[in-house]
């Protein structure tokens, strides 16, 4: 079996974990990043990507055009938040361009190089089943990319696995606080109690969510299973989630989110 992985955004601390189970694993790990990362093994190969650039893309396709990959492993994603009639232009387009596009610029200039039975692994998220109140981008942006490989994968034959996790306890929270700055200047006045809540819970998430270990872990099985569901669920969040979409109404689910989100920023 071809034992090749390319692993984009793997300095991420999902990313990293799922490195290291398939370095762990007898795999090639051919990963890349966009700051320096300070590991190195015998299997490992490390190359710079900019996810929203072209000629990125342009420079890591010719360092590993003859490299043949049985799986390919898109990390890379931001999230935008805001209320949806106070939401920037670019900040939406910003959303897309990392999540969805970059997405498809990984199928674009690398799923060519898939052995036969390849796969795409792409980390969604449990976002991708609904839509939160003032996350609408992010929600958008991983609906979107999952219809987007789950169409490629109809129109190829290439397999795919859509990871989706919920809470997990990265740095992804607070860097999101940081580039959400202007953003939350948006829940200022009308929506100020749940843009605190809002904050809150991130910082939150940031310490006390799920660790990244088991969203690796679905990464790496999903690389090595013969036949890998096209879904996987991590988190007992994700898989309310996904019960709730299959066997409840929209009316029903609208209901509840708006009541829990009421709660929860009760006092804020």
């Amino acid at each position: 079996m071809n034992k090749n992985v390319l692993v984009i955004a793997g300095s991420s601390q999902i990313g990293f974990e799922a490195v290291k189970l398939l370095l762990e694993g007898g795999y090639n790990v051919y990963m890349t990043s966009r700051s320096n990362v300070e590991f190195e093994h015998k299997n490992l190969f490390k190359y710079h990507l900019e996810v929203c650039n072209n000629n990125s893309f342009e420079q890591l396709k010719n360092d590993i055009k003859d490299v043949k990959f049985y799986a390919i492993i898109n990390n890379a994603g931001c999230v935008v938040a805001s209320p949806v009639e106070f939401l920037d232009d670019d900040e939406l387009k910003r959303q897309l361009e990392v999540n969805l596009f970059g997405l498809l610029r990984v199928i674009k200039y690398f799923a060519s190089q898939l052995s036969e039975d390849g796969r795409i692994v792409n980390v969604s998220s449990m976002a991708s089943y609904g839509v939160y109140p003032f996350l609408s981008p992010y929600c958008l942006s991983k609906a979107a990319s999952d219809v987007l490989l789950r169409a490629f994968s109809n129109e190829t034959g290439v397999k795919y696995v859509s990871i989706r996790p919920g809470a997990i306890k990265t740095k992804f929270w607070t860097d999101s606080i940081e580039q959400n700055q202007e953003n939350f200047k948006n829940f200022i006045g009308k929506y100020e109690k749940i843009g605190l809540y809002m904050l809150d819970n991130a910082k939150k998430n940031s310490t006390d969510a799920l660790e990244p270990y088991f969203v690796g872990k679905a990464i790496f099985k999903a690389v090595c299973a013969k036949n890998p569901k096209p879904v996987i669920n991590v988190g007992t969040d994700a898989h309310i989630c996904a019960f709730a979409s299959k066997f409840l109404s929209e009316s029903l689910v609208n209901r509840i989110v708006k009541l829990a989100l009421k709660i929860k920023s009760y006092g804020k």
